[in-house]
């Protein structure tokens, strides 16, 4: 492709406006775009305008190489405080703005294209190159465990997810292979009280009150936990919303907390969930308590070889396309890693993408030149591990 057309693939994924919505249209988009090119994919409905795609090129009788991405965004927040708008791409000084342009859009074009253009060039693949375009990353991972279930991995030897890792220093982007990251639980406390009026407080049970005190013990227990990742540290535990109470002149009789823990293997989250079952089971017995714990998220921990075949491959790779040999990294923040290794657990992950730390925010941006080059490498990775 010329960089003409290639830009316009990514512009045109921005257009598509899939804040948790609406991935048929991407789905749809890049399934024409591969037949156009000869290459086959399907469609994987998994709700209503939301549908998953997977495509190949080689035969999988050999390795099997998978590049991931994911097609939803996080929404835009305030539309007034985007230059421009956030669903209509818009290119200036080397750079594409839009939501998802970065996370991760960018990644996913940059992948399409390579797919298409190894087809067209006839590289010698000695194995299948996958291509996996998943639902809902960004709030549940739903897509990526939609598929791992249907069994789109199982035969995978090594998987490149194309979200970004790039960091911007003096003007410039400096990219890292990501190859470990923290699991994430969310999860949510609630607290049943009794309402009662607020000059006969001792007629009701103040559900605010409990949950304060199943709190506190909630934290001596992760204030406790020293189990430390020689990779990815400690367990990060982060309270963020507490709510209860509809008005002044009344006991609460609801209140509930919603928590998010970034977690380790060490402290896995099926071990977090059942000690804090354990610990709200305690409080339950107590006079007036009635708590509920509901598990909303739970994506496990990732970590792969530093040395292996796919962290090689890619670094080769960069060394021959970007010049430079990339670092390894481990970050705190989740992706479909973790319910593709949830499934196989023998397949090696890196995380590497165009996109840079603008993602989430407002007038997120990619450089086109990295977009560019990411198209290359994700080619020169692909052929050096399916060589």
């Amino acid at each position: 492709m010329e960089k003409e057309e290639q830009l316009q693939v990514l512009k045109d994924l921005v257009a598509f406006n899939t804040v948790d919505a609406n991935e048929r249209d991407i789905a749809d988009y890049l399934s024409q775009l591969f037949k156009k090119h000869g290459i086959a994919s399907e469609i994987v409905d998994q709700f209503d305008n939301r549908s998953n795609l997977v495509a190949h090129i080689g035969s999988s009788s050999k390795k099997v190489l998978a590049f991931a991405g994911h097609e939803d965004t996080v929404h835009e927040n305030n539309l007034a405080d985007w230059t421009h708008d956030p669903f209509i791409p818009y290119v200036e000084d080397g750079k594409v703005y839009g939501r998802g342009v970065t996370d991760m859009k960018s990644g996913l074009a940059a992948q399409v294209i390579a797919l298409i253009e190894l087809k067209e060039e006839h590289a010698d693949l000695s194995g299948q190159l996958r291509f996996l375009a998943t639902i809902s990353e960004e709030l549940t991972q739903g897509g990526a465990n939609f598929l791992s279930k249907r069994g789109d991995v199982d035969d995978v030897d090594a998987i490149v997810i194309g979200e970004p890792t790039g960091q911007r220093q003096s003007n410039q982007n400096h990219h890292y292979i990501v190859y470990a990251h923290k699991g994430a639980l969310i999860y949510t406390v609630k607290s049943v009280g009794k309402a009662a009026h607020s000059s006969t407080p001792e007629l009701g049970i103040d559900a605010i009150d409990n949950l304060i005190n199943y709190r506190q013990a909630e934290k001596q227990y992760f204030a406790k936990q020293t189990g430390e990742d020689d990779i990815l540290g400690k367990t990060i535990y982060t309270p963020d919303i507490f709510e209860g109470g509809k008005q002044v002149n009344s006991i609460p009789d609801f209140a509930y907390q919603k928590v998010m823990v970034r977690t380790i293997p060490q402290l896995n989250n099926d071990q977090i969930i059942a000690d804090l079952q354990e610990l709200i089971d305690s409080f339950n017995q107590k006079d007036g308590y009635n708590l509920e714990l509901e598990v909303n998220f739970s994506g496990y921990p990732v970590k792969n070889d530093a040395d292996s075949s796919i962290v090689n491959a890619a670094q080769d790779a960069s060394e021959e396309i970007l010049g430079n040999k990339l670092d390894l990294k481990a970050l705190s923040m989740g992706t479909d890693a973790s319910q593709f290794k949830a499934r196989n657990e023998d397949v090696d992950v890196i995380i590497l993408g165009p996109g840079n730390d603008t993602a989430h925010q407002t007038d997120e941006y990619v450089d086109l030149e990295s977009f560019y080059s990411f198209i290359r490498l994700y080619k020169q990775i692909a052929i050096n591990y399916l060589k």
